[in-house]
């Protein structure tokens, strides 16, 4: 079983191709072009579920697109104006055709999600729950109170669980973050998100002497078409796996940062990375 999350910053015209909005009008249904970076991941690595964040996509125009073999589901903004649901937030799960899901949820309890920040998606074999958490640094308390509710809930869910998305929370970053004032990802509140995580359960799938970035400020001046942070390594790690009743040995995860980059026929799709979770040897229980 391969997973893969991406905050793909816009799904339809940074993963698909950059005549999408004429496709749209024509109510043409879209796929993923031979130049496009989503379909060198599905090239590539074969993945059985695709978690998407930052979609930017409205329902109706989520109805157009389509990855051949997969079916798909998509949770939206609905908010107005510059938060409106082609311009804000969003989150998608592509999963094959041939999974059976058991139940689907776009909401959990005690959070009144109007951002569409959530998918949850139970399998026959397990629960999938992937999220787009919000930014500090637009309404700390709503941050707070998400991630507060967040654990509530994820400690209620039993059997295997994966739980994945952009989490905004910087747990790695390329600074030495005790040297600086705390700030929106690496607030001392935001950070015990994630050992708060390990506390009901949760395991972290990147290896604890691995360092990882997913995320590289793309206002950096560019070198060769890229930011210079991207092309440097000098990240935040945003984007997670989490995993629950696994054993250990079934887990395996790394973060794609080549996807997209130096390739003029595949074009940087997002300042995020994808990040890839494998699990092996089906699915026994600790």
């Amino acid at each position: 079983m391969k997973i893969i999350t991406w905050n793909v910053n816009g799904i339809r015209s940074r993963i698909f191709n950059e005549q999408i909005s004429s496709k749209l009008k024509k109510n043409e249904l879209i796929c993923p072009q031979e130049s496009s970076p989503m379909k060198k991941l599905i090239d590539d690595y074969s993945p059985d579920v695709i978690c998407i964040q930052e979609t930017r996509c409205g329902l109706e125009n989520a109805k157009k697109i389509s990855i051949p073999g997969y079916k798909s589901l998509f949770n939206e903004s609905k908010m107005d104006g510059a938060r409106a649901a082609d311009r804000y937030s969003g989150t998608a799960v592509f999963y094959r055709e041939n999974m059976n899901v058991l139940e689907i949820s776009t909401t959990f309890p005690g959070y009144e999600d109007t951002e569409g920040r959530v998918i949850t998606i139970t399998f026959e074999s397990f629960t999938c729950i992937t999220v787009y958490a919000p930014n500090s640094g637009t309404n700390f308390d709503n941050k707070i109170y998400f991630m507060e509710t967040m654990i509530d809930y994820l400690n209620n869910i039993n059997g295997p669980v994966v739980f994945c998305g952009d989490l905004n929370v910087a747990v790695s970053t390329h600074f030495d973050k005790t040297l600086v004032a705390e700030g929106p990802g690496y607030y001392k509140h935001e950070l015990e998100f994630y050992t708060n995580l390990q506390d009901i359960g949760y395991v972290d799938a990147i290896k604890d002497d691995d360092i990882v970035y997913t995320w590289w400020d793309p206002r950096a001046r560019k070198e060769n078409g890229i930011a210079a942070t991207r092309n440097r390594n000098k990240g935040w790690r945003l984007d997670y796996f989490f995993t629950k009743n696994f054993n250990s040995n079934q887990i395996a995860s790394k973060c794609l940062k080549h996807i997209g980059e130096n390739n003029e026929s595949l074009p940087l799709a997002s300042d995020h990375a994808p990040v890839l979770l494998e699990i092996k040897n089906n699915f026994t229980q600790p």
